[in-house]
């Protein structure tokens, strides 16, 4: 059995039992549940509000009858697996199976894999404009490709357009140095240029 998120491919290495626990709760919602809570996961990655995610995870145990800390604890769980299987870029297949290996349905791991394609390009690029917030950049290195019929983040109507690839090598301190890497549309690029600008000339303001 191989968990894909953990970033060891090729080895059987297992999450530890809490976080088994926590992404295994997600087997007794219903569907809709399940969805609903999965989205408010990746909105608080992507939009980072704390507060707002404390009153979904309150609004969501009320209405589905359900220990507030139980969810919390999901939602922890949840952040780690999905923060492994986009630092890791695993596909949509890939997250299914890791969830697969979780012990939920295949229409489970269906539902919550869609949604991390759904939002697989925000999640990258949040999670890497946070790691650039605190860790110094080392190396960036890019190249631009076509997308296909057969990309997996494609849409058939979108077949033909540029994409960029960009690897950044980030100083985590200790001597210890990690690779990013994220996938993002000419648009989406230069608008994340814009976002890490902004970034830089308020860093400038505050110091």
């Amino acid at each position: 059995m191989i968990f894909r998120f953990l970033g060891n491919n090729n080895s059987n290495e297992l999450p530890d039992q809490q976080l088994l626990n926590e992404i295994g709760y997600l087997s007794n919602f219903e569907d809709e549940a399940l969805e609903q809570l999965i989205e408010n996961v990746f909105e608080f990655m992507i939009i980072q509000k704390a507060e707002d995610l404390m009153k979904s995870i309150s609004d969501f145990s009320q209405q589905h009858s359900v220990n507030e800390n139980t969810i919390k604890n999901i939602v922890r769980g949840c952040i780690v697996f999905f923060k492994g299987s986009a630092k890791n870029n695993l596909t949509p297949d890939y997250v299914k199976e890791d969830l697969i290996n979780f012990k939920l349905s295949e229409d489970q791991a269906k539902i919550v894999s869609l949604k991390y394609k759904q939002h697989f390009i925000d999640l990258s690029r949040s999670l890497v404009g946070n790691s650039l917030s605190i860790q110094q950049v080392l190396d960036m290195q890019w190249r631009f490709g076509v997308t296909t019929s057969s990309s997996e983040f494609t849409k058939s109507n979108t077949t033909g357009s540029t994409f960029l690839q960009l690897k950044l090598v980030l100083d985590k301190g200790n001597n210890i140095k990690e690779d990013v890497h994220m996938e993002l549309t000419l648009p989406q690029f230069y608008e994340f240029l814009k976002q890490m600008q902004s970034a830089k000339q308020s860093l400038e303001y505050l110091n």
